[in-house]
């Protein structure tokens, strides 16, 4: 059976779904969180859904729908950024596959676009194992590591040359290219130490956080479409790659 959208289907084609296809993806990734000055709130939404998209191209998957709130408590002081608490966002997450899984589905991979989502996600994702339901969880840093090596600059993490790069293989009329400019302070080439100060990004120094007035951690001008197409494909090959795998087991 070809994978299928969850949000297309009627109920009754929901259940058929549910017992002829054993995983459902769920793609988490934010809607509203800045990505500097060049790349659009939703940027986080698009790599979700294209991920997805190509996931349920390549393995048998149920897709749902992104989650497009979560918890982001990094770009907090930037316009248009939105954040839920960690609480609210893994019960969030608990309650939505409790109910899918009580509908009949079987088995869970969340795609997780995010990097502080992941301590939420994967106390949730602890919480369901422990009741039963078979959850995996895909974390974007963990992906497409083989496609490393297109990426010029090793410094940066966020809105980068590597987040960039995606947005431009996707849909590059939403890049702002008279915008694109790198920012890179001090502490983002201390980002590989293992202790690093905390807190959110800051517009104005002097609060708890770190300065990053343009909400960029790397050096975005050196994206290229090229590039991002070369590391959607990979992370969704390792996605595929798992859930094939694993409806063998």
């Amino acid at each position: 059976m070809p994978s299928v959208y969850l949000e297309d289907l009627t109920w009754d084609e929901a259940e058929a779904a549910f017992r002829q296809i054993a995983t459902v993806l769920l793609p988490v990734g934010a809607i509203l969180k800045e990505h500097g000055p060049h790349l659009p709130l939703k940027t986080d939404y698009l790599l979700a859904r294209d991920l997805a998209r190509r996931v349920a191209q390549q393995a048998e998957v149920i897709v749902c729908p992104p989650l497009t709130f979560g918890y982001y408590p990094a770009f907090v002081h930037f316009p248009g950024s939105t954040s839920l608490s960690a609480d609210t966002f893994r019960e969030i997450i608990v309650q939505i596959v409790e109910s899918l899984a009580r509908n009949g589905a079987q088995r869970f991979v969340v795609l997780n676009t995010g990097v502080s989502t992941t301590g939420p996600l994967t106390v949730a994702a602890n919480n369901l194992a422990s009741r039963g339901i078979v959850i995996a969880l895909a974390n974007i840093l963990d992906l497409g590591r083989a496609a490393d090596a297109v990426l010029e600059s090793r410094i940066g993490s966020h809105a980068n040359e590597h987040e960039t790069s995606m947005v431009l293989a996707i849909d590059a009329s939403v890049v702002r290219a008279d915008k694109l400019a790198a920012e890179i302070q001090p502490w983002m080439t201390e980002m590989r130490q293992p202790v690093r100060q905390a807190g959110p990004l800051l517009r104005q120094p002097g609060r708890a956080g770190v300065f990053c007035p343009s909400g960029v951690i790397g050096d975005p001008t050196r994206a290229t479409a090229e590039k991002g197409e070369a590391i959607l494909s990979a992370m969704a090959a390792d996605v595929a790659r798992f859930c094939g795998e694993w409806r063998a087991v």
